[in-house]
């Protein structure tokens, strides 16, 4: 198994606070994370001309493809980065470029200290990878099954989906067991 991220497991109304503190590029990052939950790296690899309602993304630590879905609001906000490009008819400029070197993208390490910068301000903790985490978060919300969160996130084990999810072993084998059981109970019902 790889090694677990320790990033802290944020919450919706963190985020909203931390977003008030960042940057407008640094914001959308931020925001684009937590929407799709791609990996930072993915998205400061992301180039302007490419960002679209749906985006088929591979990944960089993977290689598996991803296919995000992004907001209308979110489209609108990154819609100039895409016109700029287009008007340049450069599919080379990244979405967010360095602002010492405009042919390269922004490094991580700076989004991950103007990320710092503003959770402290937002009296928070987080760190580059909380965005994912928060996605996570929100998709076993919304579908109330971690085998959803591990495919939309492409992870090979549950375990670490269950880590993301801030979930320990003894509390995934306890919810598998609870699944089990009412298939089984279901399956039952269903013959007799």
């Amino acid at each position: 198994m790889t090694k677990m991220n320790k990033a802290k497991i944020i919450s919706n109304w963190e985020a909203e606070r931390i977003l008030r503190f960042l940057p407008k590029a640094d914001g959308l990052i931020f925001r684009l994370s937590i929407e799709t939950g791609l990996r930072i790296s993915d998205i400061l690899d992301l180039r302007a001309w490419y960002l679209g309602k749906i985006m088929y993304v591979r990944e960089k630590k993977t290689g598996k493809i991803r296919i995000v879905e992004l907001s209308d609001a979110l489209i609108g906000e990154l819609q100039p980065l895409k016109d700029e490009a287009l008007r340049n008819e450069d599919k080379q400029i990244y979405a967010f470029p360095s602002s010492r070197t405009p042919d390269k993208h922004l490094h991580r390490s700076t989004y991950h200290r103007h990320l710092k910068r503003a959770a402290k301000h937002a009296l928070c903790e987080c760190s580059a990878h909380s965005g994912r985490k928060l996605y996570a978060k929100n998709v076993f919300n919304e579908t109330k099954s971690i085998a959803e969160v591990q495919k939309s996130l492409n992870h090979k084990y549950i375990t670490t989906t269950a880590t993301y999810l801030g979930v320990d072993l003894v509390e995934l084998l306890t919810m598998w067991e609870e699944v089990q059981n009412s298939t089984n109970k279901t399956i039952h019902r269903l013959i007799n």
